[in-house]
């Protein structure tokens, strides 16, 4: 009993994305689809509507094995890559705010200067392949 207690004390407190053992982003691929917010600052606005877009659809996320990863500053949420690595891997300048949609084979789907609502992320992975695939039941490789 104390042990499901303190699980469900850790499942609250972690950030939206993150897990016991966080992995890198290379980790998610073949596995999950990711979306990287990466916002100059906490105060950021478009942060802001990313991240209560992203509470709103908690459900569509998880359905459709989509992981939340914050780079803040030099501040990381849900990966271990460092924000510097994140920033040079998809040529993102410091201070810039950006969202980038993250398929499964490590490509990038979307990459836009303003928050991505869930229509617009669920729609864009609803018409992959892999996902057709995921609907109908196919197994996974």
């Amino acid at each position: 009993m104390r042990k499901h207690f303190l699980f469900a004390a850790l499942l609250t407190i972690l950030p939206l994305g993150a897990s016991a053992s966080a992995s890198t982003i290379d980790d998610y691929t073949w596995h999950k689809r990711v979306l990287i917010v990466f916002a100059k600052d906490a105060a950021s606005p478009e942060l802001a509507k990313q991240r209560a877009w992203i509470n709103d659809a908690k459900e569509g996320y998880s359905e459709r094995e989509l992981v939340p990863i914050q780079v803040i500053g030099q501040s990381v949420q849900g990966a271990t890559d460092s924000a510097d690595a994140l920033r040079q891997k998809y040529g993102i300048a410091p201070g810039a705010f950006r969202v980038l949609l993250i398929g499964k084979d490590g490509g990038v789907k979307i990459n836009s200067s303003e928050p991505i609502e869930a229509p617009r992320l669920f729609n864009t992975i609803d018409a992959m392949p892999m996902r057709r695939d995921e609907s109908r039941g196919a197994p996974k490789s």
